[in-house]
């Protein structure tokens, strides 16, 4: 359609009463503000989109670059779909005004295509400046607080954690913790407390709790019990607010303890969150237990560790025959483990009526 252009007069082909200059100037092919201001926390690093993140990124120019590129591209409108856009951070600028609270990064951001109606692609440039604004965020705001919205609490059950198992828990805890932290920025520990009967963690997530105390089930086996307090309300929400505590408890045996359940005696084969699976020292069956009813009927025997060990020095086809390392006395097993060979030490279980074979140990 051709007539008179109504901003500037030209006579021609014309595109929604604009000639192709007017239109390429009243239409762009993106929209983005000359500045752009992006919140970065001068503590941890992250920086705010929608929400609060980390960076991907590792060296100090790589993260400024990364701010900048999502700062534009949050604050960035594209005309249609079909425009490629690019965007290139340069290198970032120090202004007066201290290290904390004067950063900017100027930006080139590059477009090409067109709008409908046109019949060849077009290409725009802009230059923008990206400023950090450095403030303190949320998450280091609550964890300089002492901010925690529960306790996690590790424990064993009818008993205090050794010195060992706390040096190794607390490892476990804190690595879990970190491993969170990518996925949930709140599961910081605020504050950690020692207890004689065990270890205390405030942390900044409910759900860093929770997560936490099933893998420590999942590994150690044991059970949990949540309890919820109230401490307040929400002012935005009106809300109730909770506390929660979530106490762990590790059973008193391991891998390769002797328990008694129902009159029979047992080895610990493998546990879980859920179950524990334990295999008879006499013939019979593997059976598994839930938790709570090995607190009611299983009993620790003895520690693995304690059993006595015996050194084979012969083996039939029927028969193994074993020397007790700790009086010499001379044992006869029936041959039923495989791969046994003379020389071998061995871990047997034997009380008044029982004398068995638990595992080869070297």
């Amino acid at each position: 359609m051709k007539g008179f252009c109504y901003r500037c007069g030209h006579e021609g082909e014309l595109l929604d009463g604009l000639c192709k200059i007017c239109y390429t100037h009243m239409n762009p092919l993106i929209e983005v503000d000359n500045e752009v201001h992006v919140e970065v926390c001068h503590m941890c690093g992250s920086y705010k989109r929608k929400l609060w993140q980390d960076p991907q990124k590792r060296e100090t120019y790589e993260i400024m670059e990364e701010i900048a590129y999502f700062g534009v591209k949050d604050n960035l409108k594209k005309a249609n779909k079909s425009i490629d856009v690019e965007i290139m951070p340069q290198e970032p600028r120090q202004l007066p005004g201290g290290k904390r609270s004067r950063v900017e990064i100027p930006t080139v951001v590059f477009a090409k295509g067109r709008l409908v109606g046109e019949d060849n692609d077009r290409e725009e440039e802009r230059h923008i400046t990206v400023y950090l604004d450095m403030v303190q965020c949320p998450r280091c705001s609550r964890c300089m607080s002492n901010y925690y919205e529960g306790t996690l609490q590790v424990r064993a059950m009818n008993r205090f954690l050794n010195d060992k198992e706390r040096i190794e828990l607390d490892d476990f805890v804190r690595d879990e913790a970190g491993k969170r932290l990518n996925k949930d920025r709140m599961a910081f520990i605020s504050k950690y407390i020692p207890q004689k009967e065990g270890l205390d963690y405030q942390m900044g997530s409910m759900g860093a709790i929770r997560n936490i105390a099933s893998a420590i089930k999942a590994k150690y086996g044991g059970k949990s019990i949540e309890t919820a307090k109230l401490v307040g309300v929400d002012k935005d929400t009106g809300k109730d607010m909770y506390r929660i505590t979530v106490a762990v408890r590790i059973p008193e045996f391991k891998l390769g303890d002797i328990l008694e359940h129902k009159e029979k005696i047992y080895v610990v084969s493998s546990l879980n969150e859920s179950r524990v699976y334990m295999e008879p020292v006499e013939l019979g069956d593997k059976i598994a237990l839930v938790w709570n009813e090995i607190d009611k009927s299983a009993k620790l025997i003895k520690k693995g560790e304690d059993c006595e060990t015996a050194t084979v020095i012969s083996i039939t086809p029927d028969t193994i025959t074993a020397m007790d390392d700790s009086n010499y006395e001379i044992y006869e097993y029936n041959n039923t483990i495989e791969n046994v060979k003379e020389g071998n030490k061995i871990r047997i279980f034997k009380n008044e009526e029982i004398n068995r074979i638990l595992e080869i140990i070297e």
